[in-house]
């Protein structure tokens, strides 16, 4: 292999280990602070994450995302930026926190301790895309993980102790602020640090609309739980807003774990094959069929036993209203193929203004149509809203703008992904009765078999695309 199509794959590799030693150590703590903290105290945290989540893209402006396409790579003048920023808008949220009590009476106070949390995860910012854009993912493995387990360490030991939403707080906070130590560590000496001041007003604005981006598309997991919340005020949609952020949270859980860690690889991939444009279609292939495939047989296998596995495997039966919204959501993540990585591809191809108005008619279509549905249905229609994204249809046109034939191809692709594992689960649920063990375990054997066939029908040409002519490697 040539170098790139090395690090590539190393990298591929990291990203992915990485990703699965921490959705180990996060379903092994959510299964314990599931049980030891109310279903109302979650829907605080999750307010509290939501608001910090927006604080930090505002942060950011789009800066990362810039600076993984900018030939000049000024770490120093974007460390820079968000370490000021970073601080700005802790002591900004620390005192404007009793704006928010109308969204809960607790909410000020988590407020207040854990927009520290702002400034502590900007100082890893920097470090982490370094590691991204050299496609040296391996070097985020370690701290990655150990941020994983501190931040269960530290939420679980207080939540023993009876200290509810700030065990959550805390763990964040602590998980953070190691994170940032190490990545530094690992950085010094190898990341060139270089502060000109005089470059900020350039990068912000050539980021300015990715920073519209990330304002638009970062948030919809959480504008959800403010549309409930408004909907549904007091201690009451609290529990309903618990209630759908732990279904989104597991029906969505291969997608915010998986995706993450392809993107962070493949887009400096594909700026480094900018210029190859076979490699560039077939980088963009490999990454969308490696996750609609394992997020395909997730679907099924949620779908088919979210009872059981909910909630007598996960989180116990104080969770039973999040089943019906777990069985609407799971099959969500399915319906952008092409444009869950399509971002990527635009950015590269210079696309930001597309993307743009994509991940603006994708929030605009889940705030009003989740106000009309959750007004009509209740929480499920929040959910349903999920289907009903109008920028998805947008950003899988321009990807086949850019990909042309290869388009196509993925799509046949995705749709023998799509339909294999039917068959098998429905003869499963045929044959087994709802909320049974032997369901449950025959929906693993069907899986595993679905999992065969994909290996068989797509190891050859990802084998083939990381395998350079000799020439060429030469």
């Amino acid at each position: 292999m040539r170098s790139t199509e090395r690090r590539f794959l190393h990298s591929t590799v990291a990203a992915y280990g990485s990703q699965l030693a921490r959705v180990i150590i996060r379903i092994a703590g959510d299964l314990l602070l599931a049980r030891l903290i109310l279903p109302t105290r979650y829907g605080l945290f999750d307010l509290a994450f939501g608001i910090v989540l927006i604080a930090g893209i505002f942060r950011d402006l789009g800066l990362p995302y810039q600076l993984v396409r900018d030939e000049r790579r000024p770490y120093g003048t974007v460390f820079l930026w968000t370490t000021g920023a970073g601080l700005v808008l802790t002591l900004g949220l620390a005192l404007g926190a009793p704006l928010f009590a109308g969204l809960d009476p607790g909410l000020p106070a988590v407020l207040r301790v854990y927009s520290l949390f702002v400034l502590l995860d900007g100082l890893a910012v920097v470090p982490k895309v370094f590691f991204e854009r050299e496609l040296e993912v391996g070097r985020l493995v370690l701290p990655e993980v150990l941020r994983g387990l501190t931040m269960a360490a530290v939420s679980i030991t207080l939540a023993v102790l009876g200290y509810g939403v700030w065990s959550l707080v805390a763990g964040q906070l602590a998980g953070a602020a190691l994170f940032a130590a190490m990545l530094w560590q690992r950085a010094r000496g190898h990341m060139p640090l270089e502060f000109l001041p005089r470059l900020i007003p350039d990068l912000v604005g050539r980021s300015m609309t990715l920073f519209f981006i990330a304002l638009m598309a970062l948030p919809v997991p959480y504008v959800s739980r403010f549309v409930i919340g408004g909907i549904f005020p007091g201690t009451s949609g609290t529990f309903l807003l618990a209630q759908y952020g732990k279904a989104r949270e597991w029906g969505f859980r291969l997608q915010e774990l998986i995706q993450p860690a392809v993107a962070r690889v493949l887009y400096p991939a594909l700026v480094a094959y900018r210029a190859e444009r076979e490699r560039f279609f077939g980088a963009y292939r490999i990454g969308t069929l490696s996750i609609l495939a394992l997020e395909t047989l997730a679907a099924y296998f949620l779908f088919f036993n979210a009872e059981i596995v909910l909630l007598q495997i996960l989180i116990g039966p104080r969770w039973a209203p999040a089943v019906p919204i777990l069985k609407i959501l799971c099959f969500v993540p399915l319906t952008d193929p092409f444009s869950r990585l399509g971002g990527e591809v635009l950015k590269t191809e210079g696309e930001d203004r597309a993307w743009l108005v994509a991940v603006v008619l994708n929030f605009a279509s889940l705030v009003g149509f989740g106000i009309l549905l959750t007004r009509m249905l209740g929480v499920e229609g929040m959910a349903w809203a999920s289907y009903l994204l109008l920028g998805n249809w947008l950003l899988a046109w321009r990807v086949w703008r850019v990909c042309g034939a290869e388009f196509w191809r993925l799509a046949r692709d995705l749709l023998f992904v799509y339909l294999l594992p039917l068959p098998l689960f429905l003869g499963v649920a045929w044959i087994f009765p709802a909320e049974s063990w032997a369901r449950l375990g025959a929906s693993v054997a069907a899986g595993a078999l679905a999992a065969g066939i994909y290996f068989w029908r797509f190891h050859k040409p990802f084998r083939a695309f990381f395998r350079a002519p000799a020439a060429e490697g030469a």
